[in-house]
Formats: structure tokens, C-alpha cells, sequence
């Protein structure tokens, strides 16, 4: 037995989840509400802007979610291919702008081969298949889902609708999803109590999720009458619903993979928010959702 009472952790007893850093002052709400202030004006613009402006945007936050996710890789011990997962990244996202979709398999292909023969450069790695399997991870979870974000940019050209509606359905899908993570936050700070994810991430609580629920079709519902008409009232509900879960499921993935790195925040790149993974991780699971609704039961695009 241990001092404090409790059996003491043999050679063979796994021992607790390592505690991820504290967070830091950063997270202060004021610094939250001024980073968003900022960044809402200049999001608006690039949406509407869209084509290659939209598509840079996109880039640079592909380009950063990645550096932080293999630096995180790398605190764990692994070695990802951090070049080549920055570089077939961005050619992922110039296939999807550049509509040639047919050419992903090729890109994927090369991506996989090439990862397999880097490792014989190294023989002396211990850990060879985590090594290509983070590297290949990264790409799909930072480089893939933030592409439906131009997807969704881009959406117009199939469904036949202007271009300009492009903005309303990137701006739908960062609309909700905030408004979940503001409202899961909010709520959360003032009423949670229940924290069943406590092994996962010890702030968030049954009562935040709720109100992250809540926040989310709210948001759907103003959007629709704000700026998104195309959507039907059983389309607002549906699309609430669906992104005020699977942004909190994107919130919780990404608070997991943080917790088994250690890591309080992925970086302290954007004031009050953490990381570009700690601000986008929500979008990573909305924005498919966002799409694919939109695509599917909004347009009946094939």
C-alpha cells in the first residue's frame, strides 16, 4: 500500500492516463470573444471571395493542423513523415479545387507506397508501422476532412446554384458548429456538473453537451432565416441535430489524441483557443455533415 492508501503500482500494473498540462491563462473568455472578433470579419471575406483565396485559407490551416499533429506524434515517440504528409496534404487539396476527383485513388496510392519505401531509409526504427500509420492518419484526419471545407466552397458547381451561395454553405458549417462549441462552453461553465468524459477531457460535462445540442439547432434555425433559405424546417432541426453531435464527437477525438500526447493545448498559436486542432477540431467532423446534407438531401446531387 501506498502512503495515501491506496495499492501501489507494481512493474506490471499500469499506472493512471498521464494528466495532459494545465491549460493556460490563454483560455481566458475575453481572449476567446477578441480571437473570434478578428477572425469572423476576415472568414466572411474569404468565403465569399472564394476559388484559390478560399483554397490558400484552407492550405495554411491544413499546413498548420498537421505541424501540430506530428509534433504531437513525435512527443509520443513516434517518427511521422512530416514533409511528405505536409506535401501530399496540399496536393490533396489542389485535386479536390481542381475538380479532378477521379485522381485521388492515385494520390492516395503514391501516398502509401511512398510511406512504405521511406521506411527502409530507416532500419534502426523501433516503432515502423506506428511510424507510417501516424503519417498516413495525419493526412486523413487534418488533410481530408478540412478538404470538404472547399467542397462545400465548391458545392454550387454541382448542385447548379450561383457561386456566391458557396459562402452560405461554408459559413453554415462554421456557424453551427461554433455556436455548438459556445454554447457546450457557456453551459458547461455554469452548469456542468456531470462529467462522464472525465478520462478523455476532465472540462467537459453531460450539461455542456446539452447546451452545445440546443445551441447548435438554435443556430440552424437563425441561419435559416438569416442567411441560408434553401434550408426547410425539417432540414434546420436535422442539420442542428447532426453537427451538435458530431462537432462535440470531433471536440472529444481531439481531446483524446491530446490527453494519450500529453498535451494541454495542440499549440498556443491562436489566443484563447489553444492550437489551429483546438479551434478546427469540431469542423473536421461538421463540415462533411454540413456537406453531405447539403449535397444529398438539400440538392439530390448525385
Amino acid at each position: 500500500m501506498s502512503a495515501s492508501g491506496s495499492p501501489a503500482a507494481g512493474p506490471g500494473t499500469p499506472g493512471p492516463d498521464p494528466a495532459p498540462p494545465a491549460k493556460s491563462s490563454s483560455w481566458a473568455l475575453g481572449l476567446r470573444v477578441a480571437s473570434g472578433v478578428l477572425f469572423v470579419p476576415l472568414l466572411v471575406l474569404l468565403a465569399r471571395a472564394g476559388g484559390l483565396v478560399f483554397g490558400i485559407f484552407v492550405a495554411l490551416e491544413v499546413v498548420l493542423g498537421l505541424i501540430e499533429f506530428y509534433r504531437m506524434m513525435r512527443d509520443k515517440g513516434l517518427q511521422p513523415y512530416t514533409r511528405l504528409g505536409l506535401a501530399a496534404g496540399l496536393g490533396l487539396l489542389w485535386v479536390i479545387y481542381r475538380g479532378d476527383t477521379p485522381h485521388v485513388d492515385f494520390l492516395a496510392t503514391a501516398l502509401v507506397l511512398l510511406t512504405l519505401a521511406f521506411e527502409l531509409r530507416r532500419p534502426e526504427a523501433r516503432q515502423r508501422v506506428e511510424d507510417m500509420a501516424v503519417t498516413l492518419f495525419g493526412l486523413l484526419y487534418v488533410g481530408w476532412l478540412s478538404a470538404h471545407l472547399i467542397l462545400l466552397r465548391e458545392l454550387p458547381w454541382r448542385a447548379g446554384t450561383e457561386y456566391a451561395a458557396g459562402a452560405s454553405y461554408v459559413l453554415l458549417a462554421f456557424f453551427v458548429t461554433w455556436s455548438c462549441d459556445s454554447g457546450a462552453y457557456g453551459v458547461g461553465r455554469l452548469f456542468g456538473r456531470n462529467r462522464p468524459w472525465a478520462r478523455i477531457s476532465p472540462r467537459k460535462s453531460l450539461e455542456g453537451a446539452l447546451g452545445g445540442l440546443a445551441a447548435a439547432v438554435a443556430a440552424a434555425f437563425i441561419a435559416r432565416a438569416w442567411f441560408a433559405p434553401y434550408l426547410r424546417v425539417w432540414d434546420a432541426a436535422a442539420l442542428g441535430l447532426l453537427v451538435g453531435v458530431f462537432a462535440q464527437v470531433g471536440d472529444l477525438v481531439e481531446s483524446l489524441m491530446k490527453r494519450d500526447a500529453a498535451h494541454g493545448d495542440s499549440s498556443d498559436l491562436i489566443p484563447g483557443h489553444g492550437g489551429i486542432l483546438d479551434r478546427f477540431d469540431s469542423l473536421y467532423f461538421a463540415a462533411p455533415v454540413v456537406f453531405y446534407y447539403l449535397k444529398v438531401a438539400v440538392f439530390g446531387v448525385p
